[in-house]
């Protein structure tokens, strides 16, 4: 997805009026990260745009000052002034407010006069008698005013007489903010008063003017430059549209939704261009009479491609079109046809213009607002909801025409843009032309690795047409393909279609029913219904092994459901097998990663060493888009196991170079698989900052996927868990397929089974406890793949010996230690060690129990893990008090919580320092902290980034691992050091670099 530019909002200093009298005024202030209008109409707040807002407010405290706020129409400018005027700041400050309205003849003086009826509501200074010469312009006040003056036969000192006593009576008003709002309608006289009273404004008065550039008569707001007098504080702020955070945290508030997919608030700001009015009608639009909506790649796009054009934005839209030309308006529909910005010369191809008819009906256009210069020489609309307006009102004939004219001005062009060409030929209903267009583009982009826009071009058109059975099996094929290399499981519903209704020979039917087998082992709840379609088409392929071996290998992969590792040694057996007939390198290379990977995966040690000669036999050269897939994911998979097995070190490595190969070749799957396995890699390796807002990140990126997002939830639990949130902890765990392990990633849902014991223990639930370790150790036995049982098996022992039921225990470890003989699993080998701990623990011997910690320790820092290492040390440590060996206990309980406390779990920290202060062992480090004085530390360094991208402290503790009160004193400590005086000027300081 490409976004769209986003105009920055910068605060521009005015000229000076001599290079000896500057003025004071603030330096180009950077778009704050996160702008964002609320539009709940329960609490209209503004929640971003903190940089404009922290502008204005210091700006206008010290006066006299002037501010010209410029923005496009639905920047929220007079939002943003509107909440200038709540601001404690202007508190004991008159503030007097105008609007200009767009009449065909605006009054004189008409929203200056209007801001002025209102200074009857408190005291005002004395007046001279120029100032009577407003008593007809302001009956309402005419008894606060001298007499009036006898008038003057000169109209232009009779005009400046009135300049005079406008001034006189602003200056009376004390302090005073005159507010101007949408000044592009404003007369000329009233541009030139303001002029007049900026160019020596009372000492006690601040102006702000908004208006828009686009929409201005002459060449500046007040109609002639504008160079504010000497000590006058003057800026000009321009207001941009939002980014795509932003306008992901918009849709958040006014959909009701706790997060919002990227890729959903990816496509809206591509669709608004980020107007905040865009965004919020179109918001609202979606939203609708039946409240939120789910808002998910597919649902999202679904939805944003079909809305229709909220009334507002239509209605200002036909307005604007009323005001053009026949022939403006056969430009701005051709635009409209053409879906992208276009060059002048193909706008009036379709238009059927050339020349000076056709450059003047665009510089109509273009001056009603209707089109723009997007980029050089390219003309377009603001956003697609605008382009959406002027399209729906073209007539169904006309459209076919002008996309038939379209396609044939494009077709001409070198190279074709055969995206364009196939979007075209479908609206102008060439149905041939579509397939033939839709399936070039889609083989060129499958060339260049842009997977996402060949599913779509090869997904559209085979729902969309009833093509033969020999195109629908050729590009179904296709399809199904390139969307094993990307992220799509959707497109299953359009394969199975195709199988379903045309005759197809026995290989592309087979082929096609194996990649959507393929693809459907990868959604949540459908493995069984993949492998069954996997089957059935390794049974139609039977004659041609090239085509039936990735079938063959995909069961011969353990780590899914819960069928026994006999089942897959037999496809194993038959994958050797096949591998022997192939001759495709691509194939042999599929073959050869997951073989080599899932040996890794059961702890087959020599798994590594073939690793490191297919490597140096092999390089890392790989020569075709297919093979550095392959590569990718072979590298990515095998990190996987060595992360499940406790080689951390070395999958990190691996993992590396993994992603980097996925990401130049295009495979969004394995990208997102290997991200998945980097989030798990920092929750077992300690590195917690951060990592909750990944984990969620990827669960909502790749929420289709149940491979991502059950890891995903499986980190998020054991955040939860360590901070103490057992009910969040179980709620994360039921998202793994814990409780439907056919269906489940199997070493997830032993992960898992094992986090739920844990953490009902830790909430005192024993027969809780008990259960989630009986229903783990089921799914253990029957799956027989132990190493895999590593977080499993000590949790469950910890609570079969505190329900007394010593007897499972010992069984537990009897068959785990059974399972993981002679595996290379240092992550198995120290959750052995850690369960015969506890056992050693339960029967009272004591001092074993520690010795046997220790070694869990040492086990534990060698992968590395941490946490593990550090609970080790705290119950060795326990064990130690409980054997009468004080002194080393309590030293070695102490460095479990300094361990607990640098790594950021406080709670296992606070629990450690209790039993300290229990037997008197424990005071304040005397050594303290680095001190950071005035300067941020770096954690507060993280918060301030945070607070100015709008987080709240919740989010600031979730995403960096810490507790609630720990990141108010976070907060409480930024806003000190920065001198800010609320969370909202953090944003400001943080984007000029202002901090220390």
């Amino acid at each position: 997805m490409k976004w769209m530019a986003q105009r920055p909002a910068t605060v521009v200093p005015a000229l000076p009026a001599t290079a000896a009298t500057p003025v004071t005024a603030l330096p180009p202030v950077c778009p704050p990260v996160g702008s964002v209008l609320s539009v709940r109409t329960s609490s209209p707040v503004l929640v971003g745009r903190d940089t404009e807002l922290t502008t204005l407010v210091e700006l206008v405290a010290e006066r006299p000052s002037a501010v010209l706020l410029e923005g496009e129409a639905g920047m929220g400018k007079t939002r943003l002034v509107q909440e200038l005027l709540r601001r404690p700041e202007l508190a004991g400050t008159r503030v007097l407010t105008g609007s200009c309205q767009p009449l065909r003849e605006p009054f004189p003086y008409g929203p200056v006069l209007e801001a002025l009826r209102g200074v009857a509501d408190f005291p005002i200074g004395p007046l001279s008698p120029v100032a009577g010469v407003l008593r007809p312009l302001l009956p309402e006040i005419s008894d606060l005013l001298p007499p009036r003056p006898q008038p003057l036969t000169d109209p232009a000192a009779e005009r400046h007489r009135e300049f005079r006593a406008i001034r006189e009576l602003l200056g009376a008003c004390g302090p005073a903010l005159l507010v101007i709002d949408d000044l592009h309608w404003a007369d000329e006289r009233t541009r030139d008063l303001l002029w007049f009273v900026l160019s020596r404004p009372p000492e006690q008065l601040g102006v702000v003017v908004t208006y828009r550039s686009e929409d201005l008569r002459t060449g500046g707001p007040l109609g002639v430059p504008y160079r504010p007098a000497e000590g006058v504080r003057a800026a000009r702020v321009q207001l941009g549209p939002l980014d795509v955070p932003a306008v992901r945290m918009l849709a958040s508030t006014i959909l009701d939704a706790p997060r919002v997919a990227e890729e959903f608030a990816a496509k809206l700001h591509e669709s608004t261009a980020g107007i905040p009015f865009v965004v919020e009608e179109t918001l609202r639009a979606l939203r609708g009479p039946a409240g939120s909506v789910e808002v998910d790649r597919a649902t999202g796009h679904r939805l944003l491609d079909s809305l229709e054009v909220p009334v507002l934005l239509r209605e200002a839209m036909t307005e604007r079109m009323s005001t053009l030309s026949d022939t403006a308006v056969r430009v701005a529909r051709s635009a409209a046809v053409l879906g992208v910005p276009a060059e002048i010369s193909l706008i009036g191809a379709l238009a059927g213009l050339r020349g000076r008819p056709l450059s003047t009906a665009l510089a109509q256009a273009l001056d009603a607002g209707v089109l723009r210069e997007v980029t050089r020489d390219r003309y377009g609309f603001r956003h697609a909801l605008a382009m959406k307006s002027v399209y729906d009102a073209i007539s169904g004939p006309e459209r076919q025409l002008l996309h038939a004219r379209a396609m044939r001005a494009l077709a001409a062009s070198e190279p074709p843009p055969l995206v364009q060409l196939a979007g075209h030929a479908k609206s102008a209903s060439r149905v041939g032309e579509w397939q033939r267009y839709a399936e070039a583009a889609a083989d060129q982009a499958i060339e260049l690795g842009e997977t996402s826009l060949a599913i779509d071009a090869l997904q559209a058109v085979l729902d969309g047409t009833t093509p033969t059975a020999a195109d629908a099996g050729r590009m179904a094929e296709k399809l199904s393909r390139v969307a094993l290399r990307g992220l799509r499981p959707d497109v299953t519903r359009t394969l199975e279609k195709v199988i379903a209704q045309h005759e197809l020979s026995p290989v592309v039917r087979g082929t096609i029913r194996m990649n959507t087998g393929l693809l459907l082992v990868r959604k949540s709840g459908e493995l069984s219904r993949g492998r069954a379609a996997v089957q059935k088409a390794i049974d139609e392929l039977a004659g041609d092994p090239e085509l039936a071996a990735r079938g063959i290998n995909l069961l011969a992969q353990p780590i899914d459901g819960t069928t026994p590792l006999s089942w897959h040694q037999h496809w194993m057996e038959r994958a050797q097998e096949v591998y022997d007939q192939l001759d495709d390198p691509e194939l042999r290379l599929a073959l050869t990663a997951d073989r080599i990977a899932g040996r890794a995966h059961i702890g087959d040690g020599s798994a590594w060493e073939e690793f490191e000669r297919f490597k140096s036999d092999a390089g890392e050269v790989a020569v075709t888009v297919a093979e550095r897939v392959q590569q990718a994911r072979f590298w990515c998979n095998l990190a996987d196991a060595g992360a499940w097995v406790g080689h951390l070190d070395r999958a990190a490595h691996i993992l590396k170079d993994g992603l980097r190969i996925a990401n130049c070749a295009g495979a969004l799957f394995v990208t997102g698989n290997g991200q998945s396995t980097r989030a798990r890699l920092d929750w077992l390796t300690g590195n917690w900052s951060g990592l909750a807002e990944s984990a969620e990140n990827l669960r909502e990126k790749y929420r289709d996927l149940a491979a991502i997002t059950s890891e995903s939830a499986l980190v998020l639990a054991g955040l939860a868990c360590v901070r103490g949130e057992f009910d969040e902890a179980e709620k994360h765990l039921a998202a793994t397929n814990l409780l439907n392990p056919e269906q489940g990633v199997m070493t997830v849902v032993l992960c898992a089974a094992g986090m739920l014991a844990r953490v009902r223990l830790s909430a005192g639930d024993v027969p809780g406890a008990c259960a989630a370790a009986d229903h783990g150790m089921a799914t253990a036995r029957r799956k027989q793949i132990w190493v895999w049982a590593a977080e499993l098996v000590p949790s469950a022992v910890d609570a079969y010996v505190h329900a007394g039921r010593l007897e499972d225990a010992e069984r537990a470890i009897e068959d785990f230690a059974e399972g993981i003989a002679g595996r290379d699993a240092p992550a198995a080998a120290a959750g052995l060690a850690a369960a015969q701990a506890i056992l050693l623990a339960a029967q009272g011997k004591h001092a074993d129990a520690a010795d046997r910690f220790t070694i869990v320790r040492e086990l534990a820092d060698a992968m590395p893990m941490p946490y593990l290492a550090h609970w080790a040390r705290e119950r060795g440590a326990l064990s130690r008090l409980e054997a009468g060996d004080t002194s080393t206990a309590l030293t070695e309980l102490s460095a479990a919580a300094d361990g607990y406390e640098a790594l950021g779990a406080a709670r296992d920290a606070g629990r450690c320092r209790h039993r300290l202060r229990e037997h008197g062992a424990w005071a304040p480090s005397q050594r303290g902290r680095r001190g950071y004085g005035q300067q941020l530390s770096p954690r507060e360094k993280e918060v301030a980034e945070m607070l100015a991208a709008g987080r709240t402290n919740r989010e600031i503790a979730n995403g960096l691992f810490l507790s609630p009160r720990t990141v108010e004193q976070h907060v409480a400590n930024v806003l000190r050091k920065l001198g800010a005086r609320s969370r909202t000027e953090v944003g400001r300081k943080t984007a000029l670099n202002t901090y220390p």
